[in-house]
């Protein structure tokens, strides 16, 4: 049996630095080689992070797939590469990882789970929120019976907007904040209410409020999952909310309620009037560098992707499937199209 996994990143942008604060610290894990269509950006990613091996040609997806050196192809790229990627990198017998949303709709991401079953491949849907300290925390109250049985969920996560121009672009995307962040809050809600009670029916509301002149995707969303045995999910996404990331929870339940804020509950508060130069990365989408501050140190950690990816590649080693597949990227993209579809029509649509 191996006892370290070579990982290849597909990807060097934003959540790729988060994955390698985490593979760092991860033993059997070793970053060997890092793609991109960027040739300066994986240059400069590669040598922040001590990775030895780049691609940045045409056919970047291709060339890392088939590194033999490679065990393991980590997908953090744009959407819409998202079903190439995992497809070449089932095809050349690689395990894969991919970053959420599985696929850009349903359509692509049943091909991602025929493509990873036909190989015999092990995959696993990076959704971080399922791995969160504070989520994970939350989950151990909810299966220990301390708030009864899980009602009503809702979550909040907002910001003023991506990092990158491509996740304005609809069709590039897939969509607009329901996909870049509605896919987060699905599938925690998910997790808290129990997976084995089934989505039945959605409701959603979406509107272009504040960022017409940039993108023609939804940058405000209101969705509604109704579960088995009387549950419901609510989701507010928004591109347009000033502060910085805003990510909350509520679970309520017949016997009590679990209230989660770690981005505005950070257990530190920063007032300064010093250059920006001076104050450095505060938290994820932070719009000033001025005035009362709420850092959040190790968002690697409090975002839950160092226990995601140490369990994705302990299951790896082990030759099993882990607790976030492909199948559940894929119940979270039936649930977005239907919200989209709720939202065009203005009626509730059944799952």
């Amino acid at each position: 049996m191996l006892k370290k996994l070579r990982i290849g990143l597909l990807g060097s942008g934003f959540v790729q630095n988060f994955h390698m604060e985490s593979y760092r610290e991860i033993s059997q894990a070793e970053v060997v080689a890092v793609a991109s269509r960027n040739p300066k950006h994986v240059k400069k990613f590669a040598k922040k992070w001590g990775v030895k091996t780049t691609y940045s040609d045409e056919d970047f997806i291709e060339k890392l797939c088939s590194d033999p050196n490679v065990d393991v192809v980590d997908i953090g790229i744009p959407n819409f590469l998202h079903m190439k990627a995992a497809i070449t990198a089932a095809e050349n017998h690689k395990n894969v990882i991919c970053e959420k949303p599985l696929g850009r709709n349903t359509k692509e991401a049943q091909k991602m789970v025929k493509a990873v079953e036909k190989y015999g491949v092990l995959h696993a849907y990076a959704e971080n929120e399922l791995f969160s300290p504070h989520n994970v925390k939350a989950k151990e109250f909810i299966d220990s019976g301390a708030i009864g049985k899980v009602i009503w969920v809702r979550s909040r996560e907002a910001h003023f907007g991506p990092h990158s121009q491509w996740f304005w672009n609809k069709k590039l995307a897939g969509g607009g904040c329901i996909v870049d962040m509605g896919c987060h809050s699905i599938e925690a809600a998910r997790f808290f209410i129990g997976k084995e009670r089934k989505p039945l029916e959605v409701f959603a509301w979406t509107a272009t409020l504040v960022h017409r002149d940039r993108t023609d995707a939804e940058d405000n969303s209101l969705t509604l999952v109704k579960y088995e045995g009387d549950a419901l999910a609510q989701s507010e996404n928004s591109w347009a909310a000033h502060g910085g990331l805003d990510h909350r929870f509520e679970i309520h339940g017949t016997d009590g309620a679990i209230f989660l804020n770690p981005t505005r509950e950070t257990g530190m508060k920063v007032f300064t009037v010093a250059p920006e130069k001076k104050v450095g990365y505060v938290i994820e989408k932070a719009e000033v560098m001025k005035g009362w501050l709420l850092p959040l140190w190790g968002e690697y950690l409090i975002y839950g992707y160092y226990p995601e990816l140490k369990h994705f590649i302990e299951s790896f080693l082990k030759d099993e499937l882990p607790r976030e597949t492909f199948h559940d990227g894929l119940i979270v993209n039936r649930i977005m199209d239907a919200a989209y579809k709720s939202a065009k029509s203005g009626k509730w649509v059944k799952l």
